[in-house]
């Protein structure tokens, strides 16, 4: 085998590595920023919730995606900063992969635990539904 096959292969097993450890992190992350989201918004109360008006549950959910969206932006500009052990090993760059700066992971994890936000949206889509129905039905 020669030498740049060699390098060829340890650098993408560095990769596929540091894939791992990129969404590792991202991942745990996600998860413990869904469990402070909820902890610290409470249990979604749907009684309370159905004397309000919708515009207000809808600006709500508009005002906490914002939120949302600069935590993501927030964490995505964070993990970059986390080393990589294995960092320069044959040249191989750690801030070249793709994942790095991605955050799909975190994203998907930080929604997909907000157990608050979930039944805040499943609240919002059946009134808006069963207000589509009235006036399908009129």
């Amino acid at each position: 085998m020669n030498k740049k096959l060699k390098k060829e292969i340890i650098i993408r097993s560095i990769k596929i590595i540091d894939i791992g450890y990129i969404i590792t992190i991202y991942l745990i992350l996600g998860v413990l920023a869904a469990k402070i989201c909820d902890r610290y918004l409470g249990v979604f109360d749907e009684d309370k919730e159905e004397k309000r008006p919708l515009y207000k549950s809808i600006i709500e959910l508009i005002l906490y995606f914002w939120f949302l969206g600069i935590v993501i932006y927030i964490v995505r500009n964070v993990v970059p900063l986390i080393p990589f052990p294995l960092d320069g090993i044959y040249g191989f760059d750690h801030l070249k992969v793709k994942e790095v700066t991605s955050g799909a992971t975190f994203t998907f994890a930080f929604l997909y635990f907000q157990v608050y936000y979930q039944k805040k949206i499943k609240y919002i889509f059946s009134k808006l539904d069963k207000n589509q129905n009235i006036n399908d039905s009129s």
